[in-house]
């Protein structure tokens, strides 16, 4: 979560982006309006459409900054780590830390979008979840190979429960209605997510 000292130092673009997400995440897209982001930033609704030319334009730098922050982060932790299980453990925590940032938006926008006509989202949700998961896929195949991840396993499968999981603690964030952040101890997390594929 953004501390307020930081917020203060953002531009009005991206602090409508951050008003944005905590609304949908708290209140859900119907809340998701003009009006709602304005009064929160103490401006009018018009002044908004200075920044983004639609609420659909605000959705997509949401989308934009989530998917670009989590394939990037998973490209330096894959570069970076020195075993796979230190690769995974980055690429995880760093994710966390976007899903931090961005409030668990994205995660909820996929759920809402998977059932909606906005193709614009899905695509890019959906190619975003493809690559994420070959990624992962690639990193628990080297496992596999070096002995220290089950053979059973299927790696995609495996890239995918990773994905629900996190996807899982934001909507059990929403439907607690809990404060804080979404994941309270990532490492504990990420531990409990590779009890089931590390061999013992």
């Amino acid at each position: 979560m953004i501390a307020e000292k930081d917020f203060e130092k953002l531009s009005t673009k991206e602090k409508i982006v951050k008003i944005a997400a905590e609304i949908i995440v708290k209140e859900g897209l119907r809340k998701f309006t003009a009006k709602n982001i304005a009064s929160r930033l103490g401006m009018t609704d018009a002044a908004i459409f200075k920044h983004y030319n639609s609420m659909d334009d605000i959705i997509m730098a949401i989308i934009n900054d989530y998917v670009s922050r989590c394939s990037k982060s998973a490209e330096i932790g894959i570069a970076k780590g020195k075993t796979v299980e230190d690769k995974l453990r980055q690429v995880l925590k760093a994710h966390i830390e976007v899903l931090e940032d961005t409030k668990g938006a994205v995660p909820i926008l996929c759920f809402d979008f998977s059932r909606s006509d906005k193709k614009k989202f899905t695509k890019i949700l959906h190619s975003f979840v493809q690559d994420y998961k070959k990624r992962l896929a690639k990193v628990i195949e080297e496992g596999q190979i070096q002995g220290v991840i089950r053979e059973d396993v299927n790696p995609e499968d495996a890239a995918m429960f990773f994905l629900g999981s996190i996807q899982a603690k934001v909507f059990a964030k929403v439907i607690e209605q809990r404060e804080g952040p979404v994941i309270p101890d990532p490492d504990l997390f990420i531990s409990e997510l590779f009890y089931g594929i590390m061999k013992r």
